[in-house]
């Protein structure tokens, strides 16, 4: 596997206003930006990139050639190749995740209501283990992308998620956004080897680029972590969830 290196894995909200490039967080094909929507419409164009347009706070409004519809906290708007979509009436959060596509697909909104009322909500981890969270897969294996596979994980108060620890290998890069913790925070670490791990303390807004290795995190007790996870294949159409490598050391597969 070929390591990507950039200057940092750590972002602040303020960092992301303006685009980050795959060169930017140390990926090979996903971008990332901000965009904070007031009453004014902004417009976000894909041009050759599959996009998701994910709502971390707020409410907006958008428009999608002849389609208009309103989003809220946790909704995600999947975009195609070669279009457009203006967004206004916020005050809202919407982070652009973007990764390169060659083959055609169809506009989503996908309500975070209707993801956490059927299978693609699911549960791992035990309360007695400090591991229990909340997984809504909203981008899984069935959805019509070429790249993605994205959701949203909650974890409970001072637990873990990402755990046993996992890696993607030359599968999958992976990016996270923090958001809805209040005024909390968390700590995420992201190695290859113990003795180099970075961490970084996360807090709303905040993204973490992990091109490759084990990426752990835990939420202080008063909000837990919560996120956006965002992975992009390397291959296209290659996008098998659990195709992944836990460290030996705490287990074999995920709780």
């Amino acid at each position: 596997m070929t390591t990507i290196t950039a200057k940092k894995f750590h972002f602040t909200p303020s960092e992301s206003l303006k685009r980050l490039q795959p060169a930017d967080l140390g990926h090979k094909y996903t971008s990332l930006q901000r965009f904070e929507i007031g009453q004014d419409s902004v417009r976000i164009e894909s041009g050759a990139e599959e996009l998701c347009l994910v709502l971390i706070e707020g409410r907006l409004s958008y428009r999608y050639q002849d389609r208009t519809g309103s989003a809220s906290l946790g909704d995600i708007l999947y975009l195609p190749i070669n279009s457009h979509i203006d967004l206004a009436e916020g005050p809202a959060v919407v982070v652009r995740f973007g990764a390169p596509c060659s083959r055609s697909t169809q506009f989503v909104h996908v309500p975070f209501g209707e993801v956490d009322a059927d299978s693609r909500h699911k549960v791992y981890g035990t309360v007695e283990s400090g591991t229990r969270r909340d997984v809504w897969n909203f981008i899984d294996e069935k959805f019509d992308s070429s790249r993605f596979l994205l959701g949203i994980c909650y974890g409970a108060p001072g637990g873990w998620t990402a755990w046993p620890p996992h890696e993607h290998g030359d599968k999958r890069e992976e990016t996270y956004v923090y958001f809805n913790m209040s005024d909390g925070f968390a700590l995420q670490c992201v190695y290859e080897d113990m003795d180099e791990a970075k961490v970084a303390l996360v807090r709303n807004g905040d993204v973490v680029a992990i091109p490759q290795g084990y990426h752990p995190n835990v939420g202080c007790p008063k909000s837990g972590i919560r996120y956006v996870y965002c992975m992009v294949s390397l291959e296209a159409e290659d996008r098998n969830f659990m195709d992944l490598r836990t460290q030996r050391i705490f287990g074999e597969r995920l709780e």
